[in-house]
C-alpha cells in the first residue's frame, strides 16, 4: 500500500481548491406544503374577531412576513416617515421585568389596519410609503416634453406616467407614440428638483416628499440636541466620576 509523506500532504493541501463556505442568512425558500399550511392559517385567522390577540408567530403568518421582519416593522425609527399606519402592538411589562425583551402580542384588528394601509398598486407607491429611501433610490417613469438643444440635458416634466387617475393619461401615451412627448425614468428626488410645465402638478408631486424631509429634519435636530445635552452633562461631571 502506498503511503503519503508529510511533504506530499502539504503539497496536496497547498494545491487543493478550498471548500465553499456554507451560505448564511438570506431568504429561506419555503416548500409548497409550508406555503399552503400558512395560507390555511391566514384563512382561519381572517374569520376571527378584531379583538382576537395573536402571538408574534401567528401575526407574522397573517401579514406574510417572518418574525424578524415583523420586529423591523414595529421599529418607530425606521417607520416614522412612512405614509402607512404604524404597526401597533400589545406589550405587557411586569413590574420586576429586566430589559426590553418582553413578550409582544398583536390585536387582529391592528394587523388588518396595517395590512390595508400598506396595500398598494405599484412598487413606486410602496416606495412612497417607505419615506426617504424610496425618494432617493427608486426610479419611476415620467412624461416629459421632447428634448430641445437649448435644454442642455435638463428635462421639463409634464406628469407621472404611472398615474392612471390622470384624465389625460391614455392620451399622453398616444403623444409619446407620435413624438409629442417622451418618457424619462427619474428618482422622485430628481423629479421634484426638475422643471415642470405645470406648477400645480409640481406642487402636488412634491408635497409628500417635503413632508418626509420635514420629519427627517425634526429627527436630526432632536438628535443633535440630545448629543449637545449629553456633552454638557459629561463636562459638568466631576473629574473622578469621568475617569470611572
Amino acid at each position: 500500500m502506498a503511503t503519503r509523506t508529510q511533504g506530499s500532504e502539504l503539497n496536496a493541501a497547498a494545491g487543493a481548491v478550498p471548500a465553499k463556505r456554507p451560505k448564511t442568512g438570506g431568504r429561506v425558500k419555503k416548500t409548497l406544503d409550508q406555503l399552503l399550511s400558512e395560507a390555511r392559517i391566514r384563512d382561519e385567522l381572517a374569520g376571527m374577531n378584531d379583538d382576537t390577540v395573536l402571538p408574534e408567530e401567528l401575526a407574522a403568518i397573517y401579514l406574510g412576513v417572518s418574525v424578524a421582519e415583523l420586529r423591523e416593522l414595529r421599529n418607530p425609527a425606521k417607520n416614522a416617515a412612512g405614509k402607512g399606519a404604524r404597526l401597533k402592538m400589545i406589550k405587557p411589562i411586569r413590574a420586576d421585568a429586566v430589559g426590553q425583551n418582553q413578550k409582544v402580542l398583536y390585536k387582529l384588528g391592528a394587523l388588518r389596519e396595517f395590512h390595508e394601509s400598506n396595500t398598494v398598486e405599484s412598487s413606486f407607491e410602496a416606495a412612497v410609503n417607505a419615506g426617504l429611501y424610496g425618494f432617493v433610490s427608486v426610479q419611476a417613469p415620467f412624461f416629459a416634453q421632447p428634448e430641445k438643444r437649448s435644454d442642455r440635458g435638463r428635462v421639463t416634466l409634464i406628469a407621472k406616467a404611472w398615474d392612471r387617475g390622470d384624465p389625460d393619461w391614455a392620451r399622453r401615451f398616444i403623444d409619446v407614440f407620435e413624438g409629442k412627448l417622451r418618457v424619462v425614468w427619474l428618482t422622485p428626488a430628481t423629479a421634484a428638483s426638475s422643471r415642470w410645465a405645470i406648477l400645480k402638478a409640481h406642487k402636488a408631486f412634491s408635497k409628500p416628499w417635503l413632508a418626509a424631509l420635514k420629519v427627517e429634519g425634526q429627527a436630526v435636530r432632536a438628535a443633535l440636541e440630545g448629543t449637545a445635552i449629553s456633552e454638557v452633562a459629561t463636562e459638568q461631571m466631576p473629574e473622578r466620576t469621568q475617569r470611572g
